[in-house]
Formats: structure tokens, C-alpha cells, sequence
């Protein structure tokens, strides 16, 4: 990766802090050229919507980089200490098939429990006895066929050795 890359949420955090301080301060003489135009006659139409108009500029440049750090503050979040859950995974799923810039962040694969989660949930609901030998093969056999859906046919070998060996 480039520098510009490593380095593009404090680039936008610096281009967000600057712009809306440049907001502020052309707003600042904004007021100021405004009440100087009406203690001492002139234009005020033109004095207040050039300024106006300049202000309004750099809020809107300073919303789009705020929005930008946003965007690539929460793609390089983690989310530990969010729970994984089908149910909430796929809740949005439908969200990011609605608003499709919600995609690029990736929520509901970081909420959707990977395989191994469920392999070892599965197992231990079977060593507590909530699942029947019947229930857990079946279960097992589910988490295969979507791993054969996932993984590439080189490693597909080894995935069946791994779970032969917990059937056993």
C-alpha cells in the first residue's frame, strides 16, 4: 500500500479540521464586512451573498470530508465486542442491498458467525447434550456443504479431514 493510502484517515481528518475552520472564519468576516457595510453604507446584496455563498461552499467541502473519515474510520473498525448473530447479519444484509454505499463497510459480515463459530457451538451443544449424534452430523453436514459453497476446490481435502476428525 502507499502512504497515501496508510495514511488517508488522518489526511481527511487534517482536510475536515481545516476546512471547517476556514468555514468559521470566512463566516466570521462575513459578519464582520456586513455590519462594516451597513455603519458605513454599500451594497449589502452583494457583500452578504458572496459571503454567504463562500461559507456555504466550504460547509458543504467540509461535510464531504467529515463524511470520507467517517466512511474509512468504520471499514477499519473492528467489532469485537459486537455479538455475531445470523438474525442481525441478515438484517443488514437487506440494509446494504437497499443503500448500496453500506457495502464497501462490510457490518453484515463482521456480525455473520463464520463457520468455526457455528462448528464449535455446534459441538458444544452437543457435549452438553442438547443436540442428539443425529442432530449434530446433520448440523455438521449443513456446515459442510456451505463450506464447499466457500472454499476453493485445493482446499477442499483438508476441510474433510478436519471434519472427520471432529465426527470422530
Amino acid at each position: 500500500m502507499s502512504w497515501l493510502s496508510d495514511n488517508r484517515h488522518w489526511l481527511l481528518f487534517a482536510a475536515t479540521v481545516l476546512s471547517g475552520l476556514s468555514t468559521v472564519g470566512v463566516a466570521i468576516v462575513g459578519v464582520l464586512a456586513t455590519l462594516s457595510v451597513l455603519l458605513t453604507g454599500g451594497s449589502l446584496v452583494v457583500t452578504v451573498g458572496a459571503f454567504l455563498l463562500v461559507t456555504l461552499l466550504l460547509c458543504g467541502l467540509t461535510l464531504v470530508f467529515a463524511a470520507g473519515l467517517f466512511s474509512t474510520l468504520a471499514g477499519r473498525a473492528s467489532l469485537p465486542s459486537v455479538p455475531q448473530s445470523r438474525r442481525a447479519a441478515s438484517v443488514l444484509s437487506g440494509l446494504e442491498a437497499a443503500v448500496p454505499p453500506l457495502r464497501r463497510l462490510g457490518l453484515a459480515d463482521s456480525l455473520r458467525p463464520s463457520l468455526e463459530d457455528r462448528r464449535a457451538t455446534a459441538k458444544e451443544r452437543y457435549v452438553d447434550g442438547e443436540l442428539s449424534e443425529r442432530e449434530f452430523e446433520a448440523c455438521l453436514e449443513t456446515l459442510l456443504d456451505e463450506e464447499e459453497r466457500r472454499v476453493p476446490e485445493s482446499e477442499r481435502s483438508r476441510t474433510d479431514r478436519e471434519l472427520e476428525r471432529e465426527r470422530e
